[in-house]
């Protein structure tokens, strides 16, 4: 029988997780493609290659390196890196001749990640055992993926690397998600200790004053509600240009990319922004019960209290705290909010490219 051995190499955070979840499962998969002769041993790396001037991980120069160094065969690479190749997002690149392939893993979207991992890299050694095929079969990659728009661009010239593309305005889509949980939003709430903190003791100091009860008590949920949208977004709109994370550059040949930059920026700063809003509603809302006792707060409103007053309270205390956290922000890294915002390698591209508007 026959071994071979596949080497999974991985960015740190959600691509090395995902690598470590496919390697259980991937020597079975591959056994059923491939029959009884082979036998198939996964290792997954914690070394990751350092960015090229462009922004791109060289792995296909460094892919025989690689393979002697580890006693590979096959070695694929996994990245949170948004990639793209002739205006589309690009799944992955790969070269039967360097027996290697890179992943990026934001094009796979949100639902299923580790399951349309598996059967992708499934599908892509498979190709790079055959050392002739180009790519995986169109339909391979369709089912892999979940979805029917898939291109596989072949090498010009004496090229050997192909490329699995995604076409269409619904797959940026896909991307942009992919982005997003790539970022994974909660990890920017420990950078903004001191927003945090500001919003804490604001919305705080708040629910003692009977005044805010009373204008709670005013005003329809509806009202509440759009106060919330509008201070989350406050806040969110201040973080992003206090710390230059709008990026401002502009690629004529793929112009979406700036735009989907900026998309991923909003909506993981909003997210984290709205977490940062639900912790501090559930603090004050504690608070608010523990302190206010339900008669004094009876009397000063004029009717029967119950818990959905208090829920109005610390409603309307959290959208003020969230307001003066813009304050507290100042004292924040920009560095360190930056870093928690995107993924190590976006980061770092971002970097390298210059993108940050400061």
């Amino acid at each position: 029988m026959r071994t071979t051995t596949v080497g999974i190499m991985a960015d740190p955070g959600l691509p090395e997780k995902v690598a470590r979840r496919v390697a259980e499962d991937l020597p079975g998969v591959l056994s059923e493609r491939s029959g009884p002769d082979v036998s198939w041993e996964i290792e997954v790396s914690r070394e990751t290659l350092p960015l090229t001037e462009e922004g791109a991980i060289p792995l296909l120069d460094r892919a025989e390196e690689l393979r002697e160094r580890y006693g590979w065969d096959v070695v694929i690479y996994l990245t949170d890196l948004p990639r793209s190749h002739g205006g589309a997002p690009m799944v992955c690149e790969l070269s039967a001749e360097a027996a290697a392939a890179l992943v990026s893993l934001p094009t796979l979207g949100l639902d299923h990640f580790s399951q349309k991992a598996r059967r992708l890299l499934a599908a892509l050694v498979d190709a790079l055992q055959e050392g002739t095929a180009q790519c995986p079969s169109a339909t391979e990659v369709v089912e892999a993926l979940g979805h029917g728009q898939v291109r596989c661009v072949l090498p010009d010239g004496d090229g050997d690397v192909s490329y699995i593309v995604l076409p269409g305005r619904a797959n940026r889509l896909r991307l942009l998600a992919g982005m997003v949980l790539s970022n994974r939003p909660g990890r920017l709430l420990p950078a903004l200790a001191s927003c945090v903190a500001a919003a804490a003791a604001t919305g705080a100091f708040g629910i003692f004053y009977a005044s805010i009860w009373n204008m709670s008590d005013a005003l329809h949920p509806a009202r509440l509600a759009m106060i919330s949208v509008v201070v989350t977004g406050a806040l969110s709109g201040w973080l992003i240009f206090h710390n230059s994370l709008w990026n401002r550059s502009r690629d004529t040949d793929e112009p979406w990319r700036a735009g989907s930059d900026n998309a991923s920026t909003v909506i993981t700063v909003w997210l984290s922004v709205a977490m940062m809003y639900a912790v501090l509603w559930s603090l004050l809302f504690a608070v608010s019960l523990a302190v206010i006792e339900a008669d004094y707060l009876q009397s000063q409103l004029g009717h029967p209290v119950g818990v959905l007053d208090y829920v109005h309270l610390s409603w309307l205390a959290a959208s003020l705290g969230t307001l003066a956290g813009a304050l507290g922000s100042n004292f924040d890294s920009d560095e360190a909010i930056r870093e928690a915002t995107y993924s190590r390698r976006e980061h770092q591209r971002r970097q390298l490219a210059d993108t940050y508007d400061d």
